[in-house]
C-alpha cells in the first residue's frame, strides 16, 4: 500500500518544483504572464512561433496542477485522525484546486495548438482568423481567468487556510504564514473587479506559497523519518 506520508511530502516538494520551472520557462520564452492580456491575434502567433519548448512549459504546468490533486488527498490521509473535518476540507479543496487549474492550463496543450496553427495558416482567410481569434478570447476567458485563475485562485486560498488549521500546533510559525499567503493568492480574484495591484499581489504570494509548500512537504517527510527512527529505536 502506498505511504501517503511519501506521497504528501514528496508531491508537496514536486509540485512547485515543476511548476516554477514551467512558469520560469514561459517567462523566458513566452512573456508570461503578461501575454495573456494581448491582443488573441497576437498571441496565436507567438504560439506558433514558440516551438516545442514552448508546448513542453505548458505541459509541465498542466501536470503540475494534476499532481497537487494526489498531494492533498495524501496529505487528508495521514491527517485525518488528527483534525477529521480540517483534513477534509483540505483533500476537497485541493483536489478541486489542482482539477480546476488544469482544466484551465489543458486549453495550452490541446485548443491552442489548433487555433494558432489555424490563425497562421499560409491560406487563412480574415474569416479564419477572425474566428481563430474569437475562440481564444472566449475560452481565455472562460477557462483561463475564470476557471484556471479565479476559482483556481479561491481553491488554493481555502486549500491553504484548511491545511494551515491542521498543523497550526505542529508547526505555528508554516500555519500563519500559510494564512497570509492565502490572503495574497485570494487577491488575484479582484482583477476581474478591476482591482489595481492585485496581480503583482498574487504573483508575489505564489512564489512565496512555492517555497512554503516545499517547506511543508520536507517537514511530512522529516517527521515520518523522525517517527520510523524512534519506533527502531524503540
Amino acid at each position: 500500500m502506498t505511504n501517503p506520508r511519501l506521497v504528501a511530502g514528496g508531491l508537496l516538494i514536486a509540485v512547485p518544483v515543476v511548476l516554477v520551472a514551467g512558469f520560469t520557462g514561459l517567462q523566458m520564452s513566452f512573456d508570461y504572464p503578461g501575454i495573456l492580456r494581448r491582443p488573441a491575434g497576437e498571441v496565436l502567433t507567438r504560439f506558433a512561433a514558440g516551438g516545442a519548448d514552448l508546448h513542453l512549459y505548458w505541459y509541465a504546468m498542466f501536470l503540475a496542477a494534476v499532481a497537487l490533486i494526489p498531494a492533498a488527498i495524501g496529505f487528508a490521509m495521514l491527517n485525518f485522525k488528527q483534525s477529521p473535518f480540517a483534513a477534509m476540507l483540505a483533500g476537497g479543496f485541493g483536489s478541486l484546486a489542482g482539477l480546476l487549474q488544469s482544466l484551465g492550463l489543458l486549453r495550452w496543450t490541446v485548443l491552442v495548438p489548433t487555433l494558432a496553427a489555424n490563425y497562421t495558416a499560409p491560406a487563412a482567410t480574415d474569416l479564419d482568423k477572425a474566428l481563430a481569434a474569437s475562440a481564444f478570447d472566449t475560452t481565455n476567458a472562460y477557462l483561463g481567468m475564470g476557471v484556471g485563475e479565479h476559482m483556481g485562485y479561491l481553491l488554493t486560498a481555502l486549500f491553504t487556510v484548511a491545511v494551515a488549521v491542521v498543523i497550526v500546533k505542529r508547526w505555528s510559525f508554516m500555519a500563519w504564514s500559510g494564512a497570509i499567503l492565502a490572503l495574497g493568492i485570494a487577491a488575484g480574484m479582484l482583477e476581474l473587479f478591476g482591482v489595481p495591484a492585485v496581480a503583482g499581489i498574487n504573483a508575489v504570494a505564489y512564489i512565496g506559497w512555492s517555497l512554503w509548500a516545499i517547506v511543508l512537504g520536507a517537514l511530512t517527510l522529516w517527521r515520518g523519518q523522525a517517527f520510523g527512527t524512534v519506533a527502531a529505536a524503540a
